[in-house]
């Protein structure tokens, strides 16, 4: 036990390192963030064995992910996916009672299953994956990245292929991530998506105008530019289609 504290200790991240870290991410911007986040990984490689770096190099390589829609750079996608994933799995190895590694993990996860593409991932056992990691993350704390989580189950039943594909779910996560969370737009931007998969196209517009409408909070969603953009890429199409297929 000596010997493991002492080798935790000396692993930990510098103080300085993780406030540079935490800084850059707090003031990351839809203009910035993918120079934000590869700063963040460059600050971090040193130290990724330790649980501190390891959980936040998985959320950078989410974030890092997500530069790119799925359908125009799945390698990409996949690749950072993987790498967020190899993160994520040290964090909850180094401390499993802590949701960061848990939350991360779900979410790279998705991000590697929408990059070699849904159905591949299914086959290689990612539903499970997936599953296990956000009920943990939910059991451990549900209100962590602002019910990141809810989100995360909503977007997860309304991206599965039929027939795992459940709309009322995904609308029932959806709706209460919103309502707890009513100035999150990628929030509003997955509940009008999951709306117009249930063919909720009048709705759909509602929420996309309330989303367009919202106040957003850059301290909860500093990147709210990029979910304002997609929101009124919805909007010119009259809520009829997903990104994706426009």
């Amino acid at each position: 036990m000596i010997l493991l504290a002492m080798h935790l200790w000396l692993a930990a991240t510098p103080a300085p390192v993780l406030n540079q870290v935490d800084e850059l991410w707090a003031n990351r911007s839809a203009a910035n963030y993918t120079a934000h986040a590869q700063m963040v990984v460059e600050k971090l490689k040193p130290h990724a064995k330790d649980f501190e770096a390891a959980w936040r190099l998985a959320r950078a390589y989410c974030w890092l992910s997500e530069r790119k829609p799925y359908f125009k750079d799945g390698k990409y996608k996949s690749r950072l996916g993987q790498l967020a994933m190899r993160h994520a799995k040290l964090a909850i190895k180094l401390r499993p009672k802590r949701v960061e590694g848990h939350y991360y993990h779900a979410w790279a996860v998705g991000q590697w299953s929408l990059g070699i593409s849904i159905p591949k991932a299914l086959w290689k056992g990612a539903e499970g994956q997936l599953r296990t990691s956000m009920k943990n993350a939910e059991r451990l704390n549900r209100t962590y990245d602002y019910y990141g989580v809810l989100r995360m189950w909503g977007r997860f039943y309304h991206s599965l292929p039929w027939p795992k594909y459940d709309g009322v779910k995904a609308l029932k996560y959806l709706i209460d991530a919103n309502r707890r969370t009513p100035r999150n737009l990628r929030g509003y931007f997955y509940l009008a998506e999951a709306q117009i998969g249930e063919k909720q196209h009048k709705k759909a517009c509602v929420t996309v105008a309330k989303g367009l409408a919202a106040k957003a909070n850059p301290a909860e969603e500093p990147d709210w530019k990029v979910w304002r953009r997609d929101l009124s890429k919805l909007k010119a199409a009259g809520c009829k289609q997903t990104l994706e297929s426009l």
